[in-house]
């Protein structure tokens, strides 16, 4: 046992060594590398397959992507060819990429021609049925787990925060959720050698030979070991240039407040140039220690595969003379650096001013204050109340009977224990519930008509959600109107619904009423409503989505934003509301923003958002 433990940490320094070695081989000419291929995915690629996904919905006859809205139509076979396309040249480039990367790293002395030869080689490989499972690979396994390579074309794929959020507040499903991410990461573990033999063998089956390669504690080990210490390193390293990037803004603010704005921005498109660097150095360094291990592998290799030789050796290759040497490479990647931190202090003169605004965004608790009550019970009314938020988010849902609770899932399976559906109870049977959650807050159901009279009591507005449970009446909507007319309230609240007929129809039976849509995916655009404002779950509530609905005269709130760095963007960008699960948190933030007085504070909010490592 001691000998086999002995063996993986010394196999894991032989990686690490091997890719410090690659990468101070690879020197300027990677730097550069690693520079000019992530500044053209995001100032060329990006908004180009943006533009294309916009105009292949338009060609669909919509103005944004809404799975809230199943479309169909005439224009919908073009629509989806549109989008598979923008996918396929998505994968395209970026395994190019990493293409790239990987040839440089392995064969640093390469020609310019025969650089782009092998760039070619890949290319045209791209277009057989072999490369197909890579994009699996790379599309959905790698940008879920997080392993291994990482681009700008994947960074915004990922589990939404509103399915693992779910997913947490219950036991049997935060079990579930743990194992389905274990075996994400163990997937990717087996399959991390998929690129590198894709690129640097004759591999016809990269995924199924990489699992061989991989199995056994000793082989898989030292990956995942190196991997974690590339990793810290790197956010070691991005912490380090976010203090020193800190230090001119914050002398200023003390001893020169009116420049301290541009320098904040010079210092920002600094610090994002070297972010760029960084995040390609530890991609970088991962396939660089993936290629030694691939090296040390070659004994295990299956008799039909074979390692490719160096380009200037193999038959089809074209005789051509070493690049001249000298101080080339470093002048164009210092070249392009500067280029590209004075095109990022450009656009971040205007990103920290409208950061360092003082917010106004509202504040609204998702469900009342998990913190001090169970969600959408009385107990957690009272405790946002004391937390201080604008609002209270709450949901509402039809019982057996037409009459309405305040609940949010369809069945009481998750706070009660019990296999029942809402729409099977009546509201007599519904309210003599229990319901409890993880934290041990112990609550009963309480009826619609009662929770709104304690907010009316609480003096607290509530954004009201329209749920549909399964048992809903067609007339559901205005059975609602009808109960809060009797209250007195329904002019007192704000609403909202992911079931886009009811928002139609409530706006129709009072367009004097504030409804917004709430979208659980978008893209592309702002969608077709006649709603006031939409709610966009955190995952698509971009600052294009949220200049598109300001355009469109809509006003803008995300939900359910729990996270620090989440909810100090959306304060700092100016939403018109966060729906959070953390409404003390939130709130103490926005205080704190409103009472900033240099510009410091906000470039570290900045630099965390647009300065990514790994």
């Amino acid at each position: 046992m001691y000998r086999n433990q002995s063996s993986i940490w010394s196999d894991t320094g032989v990686l690490l060594g091997g890719a410090w070695a690659r990468l101070r081989a690879g020197g300027w000419r990677l730097a550069g590398l690693l520079l000019l291929t992530q500044t053209a995915i995001l100032v060329l690629a990006l908004p180009a397959i943006g533009w294309l996904f916009r105009e292949a919905l338009r060609a669909g006859g919509m103005s944004g992507l809404d799975l809230g809205r199943p479309f169909a139509g005439p224009g919908l076979p073009l629509t989806v060819s549109l989008i598979l396309a923008i996918v396929m040249v998505s994968f395209w480039l970026l395994i190019l990429q990493f293409t790239a990367l990987v040839v440089l790293l392995r064969w640093p002395s390469l020609t310019g021609r025969q650089f782009l030869g092998e760039l070619g080689r890949i290319a045209r490989a791209l277009l057989s049925p072999r490369s197909l499972p890579l994009l699996g690979y790379l599309f959905v396994l790698v940008p879920l787990s997080g392993f291994g390579f990482t681009s700008a074309l994947t960074r915004g794929i990922a589990i939404p925060s509103f399915i693992s959020g779910e997913l947490m507040k219950s036991s049997a499903t935060a079990i579930g959720f743990a194992v389905f991410l274990l075996v994400l990461a163990w997937l990717n573990v087996r399959f991390a050698l998929t690129v590198p033999l894709f690129v640097l063998t004759s591999c016809r089956r990269p995924l199924r030979t990489s699992w061989r390669l991989t199995r056994g504690p000793r082989s898989w080990a030292p990956i995942v070991l190196a991997t974690v210490a590339i990793t810290a390193l790197g956010s070691l390293a991005g912490a380090l240039l976010a203090v020193v990037s800190l230090l001119p803004t914050a002398a200023a603010d003390a001893f020169m407040p009116d420049a301290a704005p541009g320098i904040a921005a010079v210092s920002l498109g600094i610090a994002q140039t070297g972010g760029m660097l960084l995040s390609g150095g530890v991609t970088a360094a991962i396939a660089a220690a993936l290629i030694v291990k691939l090296q040390r592998s070659s004994d295990r290799f299956p008799e039909s595969l074979a390692v490719l030789p160096h380009p200037a050796t193999r038959a089809t290759a074209q005789p051509s003379a070493p690049d001249a040497p000298g101080r080339r490479p470093a002048i164009l990647t210092a070249t392009l650096a500067v280029i590209v931190a004075a095109g990022c202090s450009v656009a971040g003169w205007g990103t920290l001013h409208r950061l360092a605004a003082a917010p106004d965004t509202l504040v609204l608790a998702h469900r009342g204050f998990s913190g001090g009550g169970v969600e959408n019970t009385l107990s957690g009314l009272d405790a946002a109340d004391e937390a201080g938020a604008d609002l209270v988010e709450m949901d509402v849902m039809q019982t057996r009977d037409g009459e309405f609770v305040a609940m949010h899932d369809a069945k009481l399976d998750r706070l009660a224990g019990r296999p029942d559906a809402v729409k099977d109870l009546t509201l007599d049977e519904l309210t003599q519930i229990t319901v409890r959650d993880l934290a041990g807050h112990e609550d009963t159901i309480p009826s619609f008509a009662d929770y709104v009279r304690h907010a009316q009591r609480l003096d607290m507005p509530l954004l009201i959600e329209i749920k549909l449970g399964g048992g809903d009446t067609p007339d559901h909507v205005e059975r609602l109107i009808a109960e809060l007319e009797e209250l007195d309230a329904l002019d007192q609240h704000i609403y909202h619904s992911l079931d886009a007929p009811s928002v139609e129809r409530l706006k129709q039976l009072r367009p004097d009423l504030t409804v917004g849509y709430t979208m659980a995916f978008a893209g592309g655009g702002v969608p077709d409503t006649i709603a006031d404002f939409i709610v966009v779950e955190e995952w698509t509530a971009t600052v294009a989505m949220q200049d598109a609905a300001r355009a469109a005269g809509l006003g803008f709130m995300t939900w359910t934003v729990n996270d620090e760095d989440g909810f100090r963007e959306h304060l700092r960008r100016g939403s018109d509301g966060i729906i959070t699960d953390h409404p003390d948190l939130v709130l103490a933030a926005r205080a704190e923003i409103q009472d900033e007085s240099g510009v410091a504070e906000a470039l570290v909010d900045a630099l965390t958002r647009f300065v990514r490592i790994g």
